[in-house]
């Protein structure tokens, strides 16, 4: 079987979770490939058979740029499930991602909800502070990630055998009606981006590696200028704070962040790529 697993990551905690569902499937002798959410990205899914989608929730939902991104692609109606990150509260990620997949897939198999330490680096300890330790996903949720792929796979043999009304509402995500009402007021891609602050560049600092722009950002929002230095633009930007906490040589910084210490545990997810 061929599956497809489709996630939107700004510092690399969804894109290990994708790693650890990959490696699950890739037990039970599944070919998978892995495909991250950009801006400008197009992916022809029509020779995979299940689709994996991810995203972390932002304010108790998807990024709207995710949601975009999800409803410019073609499904196949095929089967598929969706899982996300958040530091706890995943709110209605979930059926955010199930809402917008449905439209051109067949049956939903789940949801898988994990917690990871939210990422805004301006909530993230002082620099210098050697008794504070950043949060990792926990080894209980990696085996639960791991294990997904059998659980998936005996279901869609459940529903392969028996395709009742019942099974598919017995796993499709539900919503809550007051993060909807929430989402609806407090998730523009605005008030996203102010978790993040203004960018601004430590040219002492800065190489010119040009991977915040090529590899780190996923919105389009960092291009290089003429002499080599990297360009903001505000406008574009979702707040997923990767350029301020995987730039190599921390020379991205705004003022809320500054002299806080970089979320990069998880930046080999992002800069192999």
């Amino acid at each position: 079987m061929n599956v497809a697993i489709l996630y939107f990551s700004g510092t690399g905690g969804t894109a290990k979770v994708a790693s650890d569902l990959a490696a699950g499937f890739h037990a039970e002798g599944c070919q998978v490939e892995l495909f991250r959410l950009k801006r400008g990205l197009q992916f022809d899914l029509s020779n995979f058979d299940l689709f994996a989608v991810g995203s972390p929730a932002y304010s108790f939902r998807i990024p709207r740029l995710v949601s975009r991104l999800l409803r410019r692609l073609n499904f196949h109606q095929k089967p598929f499930f969706v899982f996300c990150t958040s530091g706890g509260m995943p709110g209605n990620a979930l059926w955010n991602l199930y809402w917008v997949v449905k439209r051109t897939a067949g049956v939903c198999l789940g949801g898988l909800s994990i917690f990871a330490m939210t990422n805004l680096r301006s909530w993230m300890p002082k620099e210098g502070d050697s008794a504070a330790s950043l949060w990792r996903i926990t080894d209980h949720d990696t085996r639960i990630a791991r294990a997904t792929g059998k659980v998936i796979l005996e279901r869609l043999q459940q529903w392969q055998t028996a395709p009742s009304k019942k099974l598919r509402n017995n796993w499709k995500p539900t919503p809550s009606l007051w993060t909807i009402l929430w989402s609806a007021l407090f998730t523009w891609r605005w008030m996203m981006a102010a978790t993040a602050g203004i960018k601004r560049i430590d040219k002492n600092r800065c190489n010119k590696c040009s991977l915040c722009a090529t590899t780190i950002c996923p919105s389009g929002a960092i291009s290089i200028s003429d002499d080599g230095w990297p360009k903001f633009n505000e406008c574009k930007c979702v707040g997923c704070n990767g350029c301020l906490n995987l730039c190599p040589q921390d020379a991205i910084w705004s003022f809320i962040s500054r002299h806080h210490q970089q979320y990069d545990l998880y930046k080999q997810f992002i800069l192999k790529k």
